[in-house]
């Protein structure tokens, strides 16, 4: 297989192959992202899921092309089934393609595998990034446009294997025209804007433990997957994850200033929301906000927590650890060596309050990059996960290692006195940092 490199910035906490910004996400972020934009059924769902993988894979993979003229067609279908096993997608069998109209058989799948964990049954192949992926990385690989559909079986469905059914086709020829280079739509200080030190926790030497993560063996193994701390990871595009975020929440927005009676409908396709409308208006962009924050929850109570039961953990961090507080600063620095950007605490109050600074977040960057500045802060995974965090350690008590599951999660996450974040800065909106607030939820 050919080989992937990943470039690895420390300093800014930034990780890209082929010019494409890379983050860690487990399984669990992803089904739940993907459910939450899947399960709205007033915007052009499958869409969204589909290009926007196809788009990034397209200008990854271009960009190694361009880099590498002299690469053959076969060579190029090699490097582009190596990237996806490399980041923990699965086994995408592209270097067997030899015609125009032909089957591809996934035997490994984390999105199918994902999905799959699901408590609904699914009625459909649910494995549309693995399209996406196939359609961007075929076009870049031949340089003319391809694209496909999912069988009806698959992984996702219980399935053994998924088949996606490719053919040439001009729908995909928009891909050709995208801009290669990935520049910036607007300026922000935040793009450069001088990242601080630590300010806080003195105990955890965060140095060491950025170096220890960004060396583990976290790529793909034998089957395509990366499994760690309880989880199955992926090193993912992190525009992957901002199209289809930043997407549905205009598409929705949109479609509810059309017509606003249509919050009452969505209120019923998700269960969380009818706990979080006790505390917040769920009016317009409020509602896809929140939404999206729910998604980073679940990233935070999952990924954060299994690497603070994992063994890891125990052998890396813990030796480390002097007090409570410690723990929180030590996942911290376990963040920023995922590619997140630098995360840095500002303010920690024992159980009551935490503020976090975030110097480069790859959402308010990646926002910038697709649409130029904000009118509204847009780091939600941010949001999202400072809220779990302080809910694993002062509404539940991770430091007894309990098992995160759903129940854990109902109990820690959403009681009476959880914990709830707000933004007060935000890069894309052109401040310095992004910055959340974390408080006790007040009801009203």
């Amino acid at each position: 297989m050919s080989e992937v490199k990943c470039n690895i910035n420390a300093k800014e906490g930034i990780v890209t192959i082929d010019n494409q910004a890379m983050v860690f996400h487990c399984n669990h972020f992803n089904r739940n992202l993907q459910a939450t934009i899947e399960n709205c059924r007033h915007i052009d769902n499958k869409k969204i899921l589909i290009n926007s993988a196809a788009e990034v894979t397209f200008l990854g993979l271009m960009q190694h092309f361009v880099d590498n003229m002299d690469m053959t067609t076969s060579q190029r279908l090699e490097y582009a089934e190596s990237v996806y096993k490399y980041c923990g997608f699965g086994l995408l069998p592209l270097s067997q393609v030899e015609m125009e109209n032909f089957d591809l058989t996934i035997s490994h799948s984390h999105y199918g595998r994902a999905l799959a964990l699901n408590f609904e049954k699914r009625h459909q192949a649910g494995e549309y990034f693995d399209l996406g992926f196939a359609i961007g990385a075929l076009s870049a690989s031949f340089m003319q446009p391809f694209n496909g559909s999912l069988s009806k079986n698959s992984i996702s469905k219980g399935n053994s294997t998924t088949t996606i059914h490719i053919k040439k086709s001009e729908d995909f020829r928009y891909l050709f025209e995208l801009d290669l280079y990935n520049e910036y739509k607007a300026e922000s200080k935040g793009i450069t804007a001088e990242i601080p030190a630590r300010i806080t926790g003195d105990n955890i030497d965060e140095d060491t433990i950025i170096s220890a993560v960004s060396q583990a063996p976290l790529f793909g193994n034998e089957q395509g997957l990366i499994p760690a701390f309880g989880v199955e990871l992926t090193r993912h595009y992190a525009d992957y994850y901002n199209l289809i975020s930043f997407h549905f929440e205009q598409q929705l927005t949109k479609k509810l200033e059309q017509r606003p009676a249509l919050t009452d409908l969505i209120v019923y396709d998700y269960p969380a929301l009818f706990y979080y409308q006790q505390y917040i208006n769920m009016e317009g962009m409020a509602l896809s906000r929140t939404l999206l924050i729910e998604s980073g929850h679940i990233c935070g109570f999952n990924t954060m927590g299994g690497i603070m039961n994992s063994d890891v953990w125990d052998n890396l961090i813990m030796p480390m650890i002097k007090t409570h507080e410690d723990w929180l600063h030590g996942i911290i620095a376990a963040i920023n060596a995922l590619g997140w950007g630098i995360w840095r605490v500002i303010e920690l109050v024992a159980g009551e309050k935490l503020v976090l600074r975030v110097y480069r977040p790859y959402e308010s960057l990646g926002y910038l990059r697709k649409f130029g500045l904000a009118d509204h802060p847009v780091d939600y995974l941010v949001a999202g996960v400072g809220a779990s965090l302080m809910n694993l350690l002062y509404e539940g008590d991770i430091t007894k290692k309990p098992t995160l599951d759903l129940d854990y999660y109902h109990k820690v996450n959403r009681s009476k006195t959880s914990f709830w974040s707000e933004q007060s800065a935000c890069v894309a909106m052109g401040d310095d940092y992004s910055e959340i607030c974390v408080t006790r939820m007040q009801r009203g």
